[in-house]
C-alpha cells in the first residue's frame, strides 16, 4: 500500500514509519488531564501557584475547562509570566484582536527563532487573539518593559522544562 492509498483509506491521522517499514498510526492526544488522586498545579487570582490532587469534583472540572490545570509547577509559573506580559502589552498601548477590517500595517511581537529574544514585526493580518501596536516604537517599548522570566515564557517552544 502506498502512502497515498493509506491516507485515502485512513484520513490524515498522524503516523510514524517504523524501522521495519510498517506504518504505525499515532493516537491524537488531547490536553493533559490528571488521573484520580494525581497531583496538578493551578494558578490562584493573585498569581500564586498551588498544588491539588485531582478528585474529579466540580472545582477540578472548572479549572480544567478554564485551562488552569498544569502538569508541572514550571508550566503553571510560565503561564503566570505569559499573563503578566500580556497585561504589560495592553498597558503599553497594545490592542487586542481585530475589531472589523483594519487597513494598514500593524506591529506585533514574535520570538526570534533559536534565541530567547523578542522582536517586532510589521504585519497586515493579525490573528484574533494577538496583540498589535500602531507603531514600532510602542511595540519595542512593550518588549522592553518585560522581565527576563516574561520574555522566556513568551519564547518557550515546548522543549525542555
Amino acid at each position: 500500500m502506498t502512502l497515498k492509498e493509506f491516507f485515502e483509506q485512513n484520513g490524515e491521522k498522524p503516523i510514524e514509519i517504523q524501522d521495519d517499514g510498517t506504518i504505525k498510526v499515532l493516537e491524537e492526544k488531547g490536553p493533559w488531564k490528571p488521573e484520580c488522586e494525581e497531583k496538578y498545579y493551578t494558578i490562584y487570582g493573585c498569581g500564586s501557584v498551588e498544588t491539588f490532587k485531582w478528585v474529579d469534583c466540580l472545582m477540578d472540572d472548572l479549572r480544567k475547562e478554564m485551562g488552569n490545570v498544569f502538569q508541572t509547577k514550571a508550566e503553571a509559573e510560565r503561564m503566570v509570566h505569559r499573563l503578566k506580559a500580556r497585561k504589560k502589552f495592553l498597558d503599553a498601548g497594545g490592542h487586542e484582536g481585530m475589531d472589523g477590517l483594519v487597513f494598514g500595517d500593524r506591529y506585533h511581537v514574535y520570538p526570534q527563532r533559536g534565541d530567547k529574544i523578542l522582536m517586532s514585526a510589521k504585519e497586515r493580518n493579525v490573528t484574533a487573539f494577538d496583540i498589535w501596536f500602531e507603531t514600532e516604537a510602542d511595540c519595542n517599548r512593550a518588549i522592553d518593559s518585560l522581565t527576563k522570566d516574561e520574555v522566556a515564557a513568551l519564547c518557550w517552544t515546548g522543549e525542555n522544562e
